[in-house]
């Protein structure tokens, strides 16, 4: 990130680690492909499969069922922050979002992806065809000796949650929590795996769901489940993802803190971070001039975040996770995201789209540390288009 202030030097070697060495080590990997043994700890997936096709194929290949065969796509603009970030957010899909059963399932690597008994990783377990070679589970030259694990389990862990760490806030709302969509078409005792180190927001989430007594922190990079119940992701990071959306509201919105009474105006505080406003008290004091409040959600517990942004009428902050809690809000509310022009993303205007949100935003020039310098008057004629 530092190297971001000498662009003649930052260009160039970024290019070379996403494209020349991110090439060279694909090579290495395909050749270890062809050459390992079938073993499954030694060398990567010989290929993949889909459980979408077997599931889809007569007789089915495993027990299982397709809730969705696709999410549809969304009609986005040239001008849209969804085109302008470049990371096709909005066309994402299809993705099929089903559950599958598999008995003694070889779970493999951080992502706890799901290896066949061919050495095949299945393509639902890392995000698809497109994403497949990122993943660890394919790029592993050696696996430690498999944990087995006895009863029913089904996972939220993946590569954007994965197993040896905590996941960041937009990928265990998106990527993880939907995976509980389908949990009740598994057996009553079926347990859950989660990353090994979850915050204490996590926690909290699952507690709601009166998950708390059934989870299972796993740092393992190689297991063997009994029986084991595979949830698909219903989306990759941000992706365009009503339907993950749409299970989030209906699960969490009536456990929102009852209890709780916030500002019905507020900005989301960044404080300290990067991709955050370098002129933060400038704008902070504006903002309290018209009678917004400075919030850090972060202190909020998860029930008083779900009943904050469910009673809001406006939100304006520096682009960040938090905004993912957008989620929560009633149609109508409005929100503006103050975008550094180092670090341009859409998942929010999908889901501003989803739940009928009015949405505003514009880019600022940022430094080297991604931190934008935020034009007050800017910021007033978004207000004012805003009617705020």
């Amino acid at each position: 990130m530092r190297l971001r202030r000498f662009p003649v030097i930052h260009t160039p070697l970024r290019w070379m680690r996403r494209t020349v060495w991110a090439g060279f080590k694909n090579f290495l990997l395909d050749i270890a492909r062809l050459i390992s043994p079938r073993n499954p700890r030694f060398g990567p997936p010989k290929g993949s499969f889909s459980i979408y096709d077997g599931l889809r194929s007569s007789p089915p290949a495993c027990p299982g069922r397709i809730v969705l065969h696709e999410q549809g796509l969304l009609s986005a603009s040239q001008d849209s922050l969804l085109v302008r970030c470049g990371l096709r957010q909005h066309a994402q899909q299809s993705r099929p979002v089903l559950w599958s059963h598999h008995a003694k399932a070889r779970l493999v690597t951080s992502s706890l992806a799901l290896l066949n008994k061919k050495k095949e990783v299945a393509l639902e377990s890392v995000y698809g065809k497109e994403y497949l070679k990122n993943d660890p589970a394919c790029r592993y030259l050696r696996l430690p000796p498999a944990v087995q694990i006895k009863g029913n389990w089904t996972s939220l862990v993946s590569l954007w949650c994965p197993g040896n760490g905590a996941p960041l806030f937009s990928h265990w709302m998106l990527d993880a929590l939907p995976r509980l969509s389908v949990l009740s078409e598994f057996p009553p005792d079926t347990g859950i795996l989660v990353s090994s180190k979850l915050a204490g927001y996590q926690k909290q989430s699952l507690a709601l769901l009166g998950l708390s007594e059934r989870i299972r922190h796993t740092p393992e990079e190689h297991l063997l489940v009994e029986n084991y119940y595979f949830a698909s992701p219903t989306t990759m990071i941000s992706c365009y993802n009503p339907y993950g959306v749409a299970y989030l509201r209906s699960a969490f919105l009536p456990k929102a803190d009852a209890a709780y009474s916030g500002p019905k105006k507020f900005i989301i505080q960044r404080k300290g971070k990067t991709r955050g406003i370098r002129n933060e008290e400038e704008v902070n004091s504006f903002f309290r001039s018209l009678g917004w409040t400075i919030l850090d959600t972060e202190r909020l517990t998860f029930a008083q975040e779900i009943k904050l942004f469910s009673e809001a009428e406006a939100i304006c902050g520096a682009l960040g996770s938090g905004f993912t809690n957008c989620i929560w809000c009633r149609p109508g509310c409005k929100v503006i995201t103050l975008v550094a022009d180092s670090w341009l993303d859409g998942w929010v205007e999908w889901i501003a789209c989803v739940c009928k949100l009015q949405y505003a935003w514009q880019v600022f020039p940022s430094d080297h540390f991604m931190m934008a310098r935020i034009d007050l008057a800017e910021v007033q004629k978004l207000l004012r288009q805003a009617g705020l």
